[in-house]
């Protein structure tokens, strides 16, 4: 003995012929059913005619079942009911989902547009449905749920809200965990089909999914359907994937990484693009060669993805490692910039009796950006020959001992120099902060003490402490950090490919199957 648990929908009863509602709908209306203007017409389809579920209802209620016999068809059901004639499976009881949206669409104003959700719930239907059991002969009679939402705004298609009531529904039956369950989720609306398929394989220990396929007969030209059994571990299995691919996209690959490595049949490229991705994400770098990560080239594509990583650290609130790498961005971002301005200077300097070009006595190293080595033995006065060859500004800092050049690698240096290299560089608020004392920032307050820190002051911390009348952390970090840094990049024509990571996100889960 099983137990068939079925959701309905707006089609899932439909007229064979248009040649009596037209009267019986005056007469819903002559009894002051329905008003005038209340869907009079009948649309057609392939098959027959279609009218919203509340108005049939409505209308055919109360006729004779000479009515349901000659003017009703049961598509969905007809299909569904020919696999257990079929295979002679007794059904022991027949839950039925009806919808009723009347407490949120409660005046007529709501209720005026004929696209409403609320002329598409099936609760009306019940009277038909009971007849249409009793014609198939089934030894119960179907038992009916009204899924009845409250909340405004939180209709039957909110994903949400109709998870808790099927919950609700399904727990109140008071079914036996190991019963065998069939369920028929294709008709309503996508939320109720979910959450009908994620409630039942939760609760129930054997779920077996009869749904309907159409298909197209060549040999008489019609559209028809045949029954089909999905067993549950194949729902599970892609109820599965759909939350990897969700997790995926809402940036948690290394979540979704831990589902798919479980599922069979996933394809091996797929999991190996996606371990790229959580490294990406959890900034381990694989051990690979390494010559190319100090250039130009490598070093702005890098900064750049880091850019939309950090935007995603920041959507999930995940601050302290956000603020680090916004951090390491910018002062990447001056290294390449200066760089790449160096590159173009064709001035020479004689050292040590030959002559090099100034370009080449500025390196960059793992340590950072720092004279050549070349010319480690030279005198101050020559070092600071070449930092002004190089177009940085010498006049502005104190040069005493060797170890004041390293002021070529501190960040209120580099942005010095940039702007020395380019007066027409227009540099963010947040960049220009750097020139502070770094104990005054927070992100050391964060790094050094650990301690916990509110969206205002991550606002704050973006736009460099400016007065401002922005609320929300993603805005201040688009449009006063994000933008104007990648208008920077053009503006010193560094190379990169702009390849959003949300699409290659988006990509890496459409292609999971």
């Amino acid at each position: 003995m099983s137990i068939w648990i079925v959701t309905t929908g707006n089609s899932d009863i439909i007229l064979k012929h248009d040649r009596t509602w037209g009267r019986l709908h005056e007469e819903a209306i002559d009894n002051n059913k329905l008003e005038k203007w209340h869907f009079s017409s009948a649309s057609p389809i392939d098959t027959g005619y279609t009218v919203p579920a509340r108005i049939l209802g409505i209308v055919y209620e109360n006729q004779s079942e000479e009515y349901y016999k000659e003017d009703l068809e049961f598509p969905l059901f007809d299909t569904y009911s020919g696999y257990f004639t079929d295979k002679n499976i007794t059904i022991e009881r027949i839950i039925i989902l009806l919808t009723d949206q009347s407490q949120i669409f409660s005046n007529d104003e709501q209720r005026l547009n004929e696209k409403s959700p609320y002329w598409k719930d099936t609760c009306t239907l019940k009277p038909l449905f009971e007849w249409y059991f009793k014609e198939q002969k089934f030894i119960c009679k179907p038992e009916f749920q009204y899924l009845v939402p409250y909340q405004r705004d939180k209709g039957i298609d909110n994903w949400d809200a109709t998870l808790s009531l099927v919950e609700t529904k399904l727990q109140d039956l008071e079914i036996d965990v190991n019963q065998e369950i069939y369920v028929s989720h294709q008709a309503g609306t996508p939320a109720i089909s979910s959450a009908v398929q994620f409630v039942s394989l939760g609760k129930f220990k054997q779920v077996q999914f009869l749904v309907s396929n159409e298909y197209f007969d060549k040999e008489n030209y019609q559209l028809k359907s045949r029954y089909d059994i999905i067993k549950s571990s194949r729902y599970q299995r892609g109820m599965q994937i759909q939350k990897a691919k969700q997790l995926i996209i809402g940036g948690f690959p290394g979540a979704a990484l831990k589902i798919l490595e479980d599922i069979d049949g996933i394809d091996k490229t797929c999991i190996t693009e996606l371990e790229n991705i959580v490294d990406f994400f959890n900034l381990y770098k694989v051990p690979t060669d390494n010559s190319q990560d100090l250039t130009v080239s490598q070093a702005t594509q890098r900064t750049v993805d880091t850019l939309d990583l950090i935007g995603f650290f920041f959507n999930q609130k995940n601050y302290l490692p956000g603020i680090a790498l916004l951090a390491a961005a910018q002062e990447t971002f001056l290294k390449v910039a200066i760089l790449s301005k160096i590159a173009t200077f064709n001035d020479t300097i004689n050292l040590n009796g030959n002559s090099r070009k100034v370009s080449e006595l500025i390196k960059w190293i793992p340590r950072g950006l720092f004279l050549d080595d070349s010319v480690k033995n030279s005198s101050i006065s020559e070092k600071i020959n070449i930092l002004k060859k190089l177009s940085f500004p010498v006049n502005r800092f104190n040069f005493y001992t060797d170890k004041d050049f390293e002021i070529t690698n501190k960040n209120f240096g580099l942005i010095a120099w940039l702007k020395s290299i380019d007066t027409n560089f227009i540099d963010w608020h947040l960049l220009s902060c750097s020139i502070r004392d770094a104990d005054d920032h927070l992100r050391n307050q964060l790094m050094h003490n650990l301690r916990g820190v509110k969206d205002s002051e991550v606002i704050d911390y973006l736009l460099a402490y400016k007065k401002h009348q922005v609320s929300d952390v993603m805005t201040a970090y688009n449009n006063h950090v994000k933008q104007p840094f990648l208008k920077a990049i053009d503006h010193f024509q560094l190379p990169y490919k702009r390849e959003k990571l949300t699409k290659r996100l988006q990509k890496m889960a459409d292609s999971i199957t």
